[in-house]
This record gives C-alpha cells, structure tokens and sequence, in this order.
C-alpha cells in the first residue's frame, strides 16, 4: 500500500483511536458487579478476541510506523537534508527563536532600582553586553531556516510515497 507522510501520519492515529476504543470497551465488558439479588447479566467479553484485535492493530502501527521512520531517514529533501534530519533542525530552532527575540528586543540600557548611599538615592543601570543587531540578524536567519525547512517538510508529507505491507 502506498503512503505519504500525511496519510500514514492520519492512518496511525486512526488506528491507535480503534485501539483506544477496544481497551475501553474492554476495561468496560471484562468485569461486573452484581448484588446478591440482581438477576445476573453479564456482559459479553472475549478475551482472546479483544486481544487478537488488539495485537492486530499494534502491527499495523509498528509496521507503518517503521516504515514511516525508514522513509524520513532516507529520504532528502530539495534543501540538502533527510526528513528526520529536517525535524530535529527544526525542533532546535524553535526552541532557540524565543531567547533570540527576547535578547533582539532588549533595551541597551535598563534602570533597575535605586539604593540608598546616605542620604541621596543611587540609580542601578542594567547594560547590554551584546549587540542586538547581530542578534537581529541571527534570529532572522533563523526564522528564514525554520520557513524554508517547514516548506520542504510540506510539500514532501503531501507529495512523497513510500510502500508499506499492511493488512487490511
């Protein structure tokens, strides 16, 4: 069966929502409560079935999930770099973006508080002891990666197959 990232990405969860269901129903239908003078009613519950069902469909996430792992580290994208190689540099980025803009938005000089030497206030000044230009210009070409890497991934989790055996 063909995929592509976007389609095996919604098929896995589809059938980890499937599994999800099953476990509840089975936590549901394999125990019961009765009082001593109800009329006993038990539910209908199948072990071996629901586990059969169950085991099923964590091959077919195992199975698409490797596939999916092998296709991101194999496959290279127009910008020079693997799929899996693209998500890490992303995640990366993203967590660098924040303290770059943080540090090109600070003010060069900051008054911090006053303290008393005697009987005349003293004014503490914070300095930057960097230049938020270069910071600019670094978390520019940051964004501009993150914008160029996220396109790639795009077009390839909407564009790219890769075959893998799942049983229906």
């Amino acid at each position: 069966m063909k995929f592509t990232s976007a389609s095996a990405s919604k098929m896995i969860k589809t059938l980890e929502d499937k599994k999800s269901y099953l476990l509840q129903r089975e936590s549901n239908d394999s125990t019961y409560v009765l009082a001593a003078d109800e009329k006993q009613e038990i539910p209908d519950y199948d072990f071996r079935k629901y586990n059969v069902e169950i085991d099923a469909l964590d091959e077919k996430i195992q199975t698409l999930k490797h596939a999916l792992n092998v296709f991101n580290t194999v496959t290279v994208l127009p910008i020079g770099i693997t799929i899996d190689q693209a998500l890490v540099e992303m995640a990366q980025l993203n967590k660098k973006l924040p303290r770059l803009d943080m540090m090109r938005k600070a003010k060069n000089k900051t008054r911090l508080s006053g303290y008393n030497a005697g009987r005349r206030d003293v004014a503490e000044y914070q300095f930057l002891n960097y230049d938020p230009n270069v910071v600019e210009e670094v978390y520019e070409r940051n964004m501009l990666r993150v914008q160029q890497i996220q396109l790639a991934l795009d077009k390839a989790n909407q564009t790219l197959e890769f075959e893998a055996e799942i049983q229906e």
